[in-house]
């Protein structure tokens, strides 16, 4: 397939180029939430150990408007739409966290459409569940104790705890956590006299990252990751023993991103691809 210069060198409003790379080689694609300042190491951190011949683009998320009413299949559908209008090929899929079934989903949609089918990577691999959303919620009210009391930050808490008892599946209890952060962050900002504004563009971002979470739970980890290949820090999730080839990484979990061992496997894995090709 001849691909038309100008589309070699601009990402589709779905993905973010984070290393340009040859035009003669394959896309290698990163699913993950990326936010600004968030402590975890990110794609962008990797895509700085890769070489930099390696065309590295990463997921950014739908608009606001249609995520809000996206399943898992909705997320995967629009992310390859965007790669499928490049008419690039894609060597391998990375998925970080939740990330990893979504990356699967992308890599199967993806095999339709091209000779190979793009190799699966995931990292530190989880699905969503009850308690890490509870964590990713507690996190997020954390980052609000300039304008919370320790009671109230406190009271978030238990609220959180009672909706991960009540919720009878992830999704519900996203659409509970949602509610109760908007209605803390804008009590808060109220109180504070901070612009509403500002409670409103943090509990839609904070609403957003419950509905990517939420919205992979539609995937079975267990069949998305028959065929891939798991990095795994020693604090990975247990699930991710359903990938058929597991490769410890000697790093905090954390950082799993932007260690030099992470890179190293990856550049070995995608080696490994192109000589099977």
């Amino acid at each position: 397939m001849t691909v038309p210069q100008s589309l070699l060198t601009t990402a589709p409003p779905a993905w973010k180029i984070l290393n340009k790379g040859s035009d003669a080689e394959p896309l290698v694609l990163a699913v993950d939430f990326a936010v600004s300042g968030r402590p975890e190491s990110t794609f962008t951190d990797l895509g700085a150990l890769l070489s930099p011949s390696i065309p590295l683009w990463e997921t950014r998320q739908p608009p606001p408007e249609q995520a809000r009413t996206f399943d898992g299949e909705d997320f995967a559908s629009y992310w390859v739409r965007g790669v499928a209008d490049t008419g690039r090929p894609v060597r391998a899929v990375l998925g970080y966290c939740v990330g990893g079934l979504y990356a699967a989903h992308v890599a199967q949609l993806l095999a339709a459409a091209q000779d190979e089918t793009p190799a699966v990577i995931l990292l530190d691999p989880e699905p969503p569940h009850r308690a890490g959303m509870v964590a990713d919620f507690r996190a997020a009210v954390a980052r609000l104790c300039s304008v919370l009391s320790p009671e109230e930050s406190a009271l978030a808490g238990q609220a959180a705890e009672e909706a991960a008892q009540q919720s009878t599946g992830v999704a519900a209890l996203g659409t509970a956590l949602t509610e109760v952060f908007s209605g803390i962050a804008g009590a808060a900002f109220a109180r504070a006299e901070l612009p509403a504004e500002l409670a409103g563009e943090l509990s839609d971002a904070y609403a957003a990252f419950v509905t990517y979470i939420a919205a992979a739970g539609v995937f079975d980890p267990a069949m998305a990751w028959a065929d891939a290949t798991a990095l795994t820090t020693p604090a990975a999730d247990p699930r991710a023993r359903y990938a058929r080839r597991l490769v410890p990484v000697d790093a905090a979990h954390e950082d799993i991103l932007r260690s030099p061992a992470t890179a190293d496997a990856i550049t070995g894995l995608l080696a490994r691809s192109r000589a099977q090709s």
